[in-house]
């Protein structure tokens, strides 16, 4: 009965582990394939909104928009 017990604790805590491997690549892989390429075409974007003088405001906030996509 003990044997039963500890295999089943084994078990448990090796399916705990890759619960939260498999959670945290996944939380990696949507950072990178998602939330780099949105945060560089919003930098892209953000520079090109400097360099015209109308919309300096609006490429500033693009730009801490990017900010904050790529580094929550």
């Amino acid at each position: 009965m003990i044997t039963i017990i500890f295999c089943l604790f084994i078990l448990t805590l090796l399916l705990g582990l890759a619960f939260k491997l498999t959670g945290a690549l996944l939380k990696a892989c949507l950072w990178l394939f998602v939330f780099v390429p949105v945060g560089l075409f919003l930098a892209c974007l953000g520079i090109l909104c400097c360099c015209t003088l109308i919309l300096i405001p609006v490429g500033i906030s693009l730009l801490k928009t990017c900010m904050r996509v790529i580094i929550p």
